[in-house]
Parts: structure tokens; C-alpha cells; sequence
């Protein structure tokens, strides 16, 4: 009886970790790094007039990535986080905390924030990571109105890597 009762919930668990588990999709940047997400996630490439690569899920919900990637010849003396400042004055932006054994990027300087504001009535919550490597500035913001949804987005950080 207690093997089928253990059978049972053996069973139980393994349906639902297959209705849980989702598929991921890999989307280059500029041929100089990658990045999973969910399969429903859709990349729009970066045009003349923004700077940004734009990745969102095709579910109704807001929920954004902007990726920007610069050579960092030409951003070696930025100050990231004055930067987010004057972005977001009346924001209280704190540092974000990372398991840097997950980071996949070696030879890197990383820093990370998060944040909240208000964009045309709406409160979003946002984190910023900002990855340094010898020869780039890679800078991806989470958007979402759900601080749920932007910490479960933030955990994709972890799978962006460098492409030699």
C-alpha cells in the first residue's frame, strides 16, 4: 500500500513539473552575446531611431526587456548609477543583489539596481543590470507592473553569455 501510495505521488509530481517546465528559446544580439527566454517571448531588432533591442511575451501583460550593448571605449566613465538618478528622481533605487556563481560571463564587472516609477499613470517596477566585459557595456532593464513578474524576469540575467 505505501509503495502505490509513493507511486501515486511520483506520478502526481511528474505531471505537474510538465505542465510547469517551459521551453526556451536563444536570441543573439549583435553576433557578440546571447540570451534565453521563454518560448513566447518575442525580440524586436533595434532600429535607426532607438538603441535597444525590445524582448516581450505575447501574453497581454506588460512586461518589457530592453537590451543595449556599446563599445566600452566610449563609455568607460559613466557613472550608471547618477545615471538612473536623474532618469528616475523621484524613485528610491536600490542595489540589487546577485548569485555571481550563476553570472555565465567570466572577466566581468557587474552591477545591478531596482526601482519603481510611474510612466503616464501606470507604477512599474524595474531592475537594471549593467555588465562590463574589456571590450563592451551591456545594459538590460526589466520592466513590468508586477514586482512578481520583474524578479521572475531578472532570473534570465543568468543565462545571457558572451559570445567569443
Amino acid at each position: 500500500m505505501k509503495l502505490k501510495r509513493i507511486s501515486f505521488f511520483t506520478i502526481i509530481l511528474t505531471l505537474i513539473l510538465s505542465f510547469t517546465t517551459y521551453s526556451m528559446e536563444t536570441f543573439n544580439i549583435e553576433d557578440k552575446w546571447i540570451i534565453n527566454l521563454p518560448e513566447e517571448w518575442r525580440m524586436e531588432e533595434k532600429s535607426p531611431y532607438q538603441q535597444y533591442y525590445s524582448f516581450y511575451p505575447n501574453i497581454p501583460f506588460y512586461s518589457l526587456i530592453k537590451i543595449y550593448n556599446y563599445d566600452i571605449q566610449e563609455n568607460q566613465n559613466i557613472d550608471l548609477l547618477e545615471n538612473l538618478k536623474k532618469e528616475y528622481p523621484n524613485s528610491k533605487i536600490r542595489e540589487k543583489n546577485l548569485d555571481l556563481n550563476k553570472i555565465k560571463i567570466k572577466n566581468t564587472k557587474i552591477n545591478a539596481y531596482e526601482y519603481s516609477f510611474n510612466e503616464n499613470g501606470t507604477k512599474l517596477y524595474a531592475m537594471s543590470c549593467y555588465i562590463f566585459t574589456e571590450e563592451n557595456l551591456l545594459i538590460v532593464n526589466f520592466y513590468s507592473t508586477s514586482r512578481k513578474e520583474t524578479e521572475k524576469m531578472f532570473e534570465n540575467i543568468y543565462s545571457i553569455e558572451k559570445i567569443n
